[in-house]
C-alpha cells in the first residue's frame, strides 16, 4: 500500500474512533440526564404522631429541601382516595421561620384532620424536591386508627377521678462549632410513652425559643385509645430529627411526678448506667454505650447523655466505661 492509502486508512480509523467517543460521550451526557431526571427524594423515619379522635400527623425525613405533602386512602388497596375530603397542613403553620429551618435540612410534619374517631385510616408521604418538582418520592403505606374518646378522667375506688397532663419541655443539643444565630430551630422531637399507641411531635423554636421544643402530654392517648394519664415515673423516649446528615439522636427519660397542676417540666434522667430504663443493666445498654464510645461533643453522632464522667473535653472515653462497667449486670435500679 502506497504512503497515501496508508494515511487515507489511519484517518479513517481516527474517525471512526472519534465518532465512537462522541456516541459514548453523548450516550454518558444522556445517562446523566435521564438519572437526574429520575432521582427521588429519599424518605426515611417515617412516623404517624399526634393521633386524636378526629386528626394524625405524619413526620419524616428526606435529603434535600423538599415540599411536604401526603395522601389519604379508606383502604390498605389505595383504591379509594380521600385526601380531597381532609384538611391538610403543613406543620408548623404559624411559624414561617420554623418551617423554613426545617424545610432546609429535609425535616418534614403534615397534619391531617377533618376525620372520624375510631376509624382506620392509610397515608402515604409526598415528598416534592424544591428544585425539580418532577422529583418526587413516596414513603410505603403507613396504617393509622383515630382515637376513640377524649376522656381526661378515670375511676379510683369507685369514684370519678379528672386528670390533666402536664406539658414537656425538652432541650436538644446543640454542637459547639454550630453558629447559627437560633441553632436547633426547626428539629423535631418525637416523645414515645411506652403506655400510649402513637407518639408525640413538636417543632424545636415553635412557640418557645429555640433549641427547646414543648410538648403537651394531655393529646397522648391509651391502648384502649382514650385519653392518658400520666401520673409520673413513666418511661419516654425523645427522638430528636436534626436532619441535614446529622444523626437523630435518642434520649430515654422518666416523666416528672405529677403535681396535680398542669405545668411545663422537662423529663427526668434516670439512673446514667441503666441507658434504656428497663431496670436492668445489661447487653442492651452496652450496645448503646459502644455506640458512642470516642465520640467528640462536636461529631455528628455525640450524645451528652453518655458523657459520664464531667470534664473539659467531654469525650465519651475510656473513664465513661469504666464507671459504665462497675455497674454491669445490675438487675435491680430503681
Amino acid at each position: 500500500m502506497s504512503g497515501k492509502g496508508k494515511m487515507k486508512g489511519k484517518f479513517k480509523i481516527l474517525n471512526l474512533k472519534s465518532q465512537i467517543c462522541i456516541l459514548q460521550l453523548a450516550g454518558f451526557i444522556l445517562l446523566a440526564l435521564v438519572s437526574n431526571a429520575l432521582a427521588v427524594p429519599e424518605t426515611v423515619s417515617v412516623r404517624i404522631t399526634d393521633v386524636t379522635t378526629t386528626s394524625f400527623s405524619v413526620v419524616w425525613m428526606t435529603d434535600v429541601p423538599a415540599d411536604p405533602e401526603v395522601e389519604v386512602y379508606a383502604d390498605s388497596t389505595m383504591a379509594t382516595k380521600i385526601t380531597d375530603k381532609c384538611v391538610i397542613t403543613s406543620m408548623p403553620s404559624g411559624s414561617p421561620k420554623v418551617s423554613g429551618a426545617a424545610k432546609a435540612r429535609g425535616i418534614m410534619k403534615v397534619r391531617v384532620s377533618g376525620l372520624s374517631s375510631s376509624t382506620k385510616y392509610y397515608v402515604r408521604t409526598v415528598t416534592k424536591d424544591s428544585s425539580n418538582p418532577q422529583s418526587i418520592g413516596y414513603s410505603g403505606l403507613q396504617e393509622v386508627v383515630t382515637a376513640s374518646k377524649v376522656m381526661p378522667y378515670k375511676y379510683t375506688d369507685n369514684r370519678l377521678d379528672g386528670f390533666s397532663n402536664d406539658l414537656s419541655s425538652f432541650r436538644v443539643y446543640i454542637r459547639p462549632s454550630d453558629k447559627d444565630p437560633e441553632p436547633g430551630l426547626g428539629d423535631l422531637i418525637v416523645l414515645e410513652e411506652d403506655g400510649s399507641l402513637y407518639p408525640l411531635s413538636a417543632f424545636t423554636g415553635d412557640w418557645i425559643n429555640s433549641p427547646e421544643g414543648v410538648i403537651d402530654l394531655n393529646n397522648l392517648f391509651g391502648l384502649d385509645s382514650r385519653s392518658l394519664d400520666i401520673s409520673g415515673g413513666e418511661k419516654i423516649t425523645l427522638r430528636i430529627y436534626r436532619g441535614g446528615g446529622i444523626s437523630t439522636l435518642t434520649h430515654y427519660r422518666k416523666a416528672p411526678q405529677d403535681s396535680n397542676m398542669v405545668q411545663v417540666y422537662e423529663p427526668v434522667k434516670g439512673f446514667f448506667a441503666d441507658i434504656n430504663l428497663d431496670g436492668k443493666i445489661d447487653d442492651e445498654d452496652f450496645t448503646e454505650f459502644k455506640k458512642q464510645y470516642r465520640t467528640l461533643p462536636d461529631d455528628v453522632t455525640y450524645n451528652p447523655d453518655f458523657d459520664f464522667v464531667e470534664d473539659t473535653e467531654g469525650k465519651v472515653d475510656a473513664r465513661e466505661f469504666s464507671k459504665f462497667s462497675r455497674e454491669y449486670g445490675r438487675t435491680d435500679v430503681k
